[in-house]
């Protein structure tokens, strides 16, 4: 429970604002080391990662376990591992700041550091890692991440894409849209008064939901940050606005999503397209006020 309340914690302070459009590009050229695959994802979960990162050029991986420690590798270098300290909001930016305190290497290590590299970063003794609500794209595999990451460590900066493993469970909720291509909308714009929705069973793989017009259903695969909406089809009830189609249109081009304060956020191409309201039903069945 610890380390649920930590996580939801780091994830909700992301502040989302308008430089979270801009899309930094990860140089990926060595297979060694980045590249990070759904079965990483998985591999890593399982140790108690909650958040993962890497770059291919200069090559690095990060692994965060929030309530235990940050590691940090690259290719020639040592392990770098420190304490997670409490975090920050980045003075520079929208995104959070760790700044830890490097950990001793253990003696007898096999991986010893390596000319000045190795005793430069004793004598620095610090690991400044900023998670960044940036949208960043490998261009080795072309997988986009919902998050930039910057490390600072030993006078080097290292510039990298990362992911919440454990957001996918917080998908599963029914969520009311909230504003839609940048406008907000209201209840008087459709049928019946009844605003858009969706509802997600990510154990299922299902999809359903309201267009605003008609009930839609379909299914829906996540992994780390990334989500896609499939196979969606609706009834047939004719519309007497053309909202339904671009918003279907939109729903289906959607790769990833950040949530934060019980709001969904869906990006396609690096832009904002839609956000949603979750919701949670009343003991009386009722539905009520956003829920955790």
């Amino acid at each position: 429970m610890k380390k649920l309340t930590q996580l939801l914690y780091l994830i909700g302070i992301f502040v989302l604002a308008d430089g979270c459009r801009k899309t930094p590009v990860g140089n990926t050229q060595s297979p060694e080391m980045g590249d990070i695959t759904a079965s990483d994802f998985g591999t890593k979960r399982k140790l108690g990662i909650d958040f993962t990162a890497h770059s291919s050029s200069p090559a690095w991986t990060l692994d965060i376990d929030f309530t235990k420690a940050i590691r940090f590798q690259t290719p020639n270098g040592p392990l770098l591992t420190a304490a997670v300290p409490k975090s920050q909001r980045d003075p520079r930016g929208n995104g959070i700041l760790f700044d830890a305190q490097l950990m001793a290497e253990p003696t007898g290590s096999s991986r010893r550091p390596s000319g000045r590299a190795g005793t430069a970063s004793q004598r620095d003794g610090r690991l400044k890692v900023i998670i960044s609500p940036v949208v960043c794209r490998d261009n080795r595999s072309g997988q986009a991440y919902a998050y930039g990451v910057t490390i600072e460590t030993n006078g080097q900066r290292y510039s990298g894409c990362g992911t919440f493993l454990n957001g996918v469970g917080r998908l599963n909720s029914q969520w009311v849209l909230e504003t839609y291509r940048g406008q907000r909308l209201h209840a008087e714009q459709f049928v019946n008064r009844q605003i858009p929705s969706l509802n997600i069973n990510l154990k299922e793989r299902k999809l359903q939901g309201f267009t605003g017009c008609n009930t839609l259903q379909g299914q829906v695969q996540a992994e780390g940050d990334n989500v896609r909406f499939e196979t969606v089809a609706t009834t047939r009830r004719a519309c007497p606005y053309n909202f339904e189609s671009g918003f279907l249109s939109a729903l289906q081009s959607v790769t990833l999503y950040r949530i934060s304060n019980n709001r969904l956020t869906l990006l396609a191409d690096g832009k904002y397209v839609m956000t949603f309201r979750k919701t949670v039903k009343k003991e009386t069945g009722a539905v009520g006020q956003p829920g955790q």
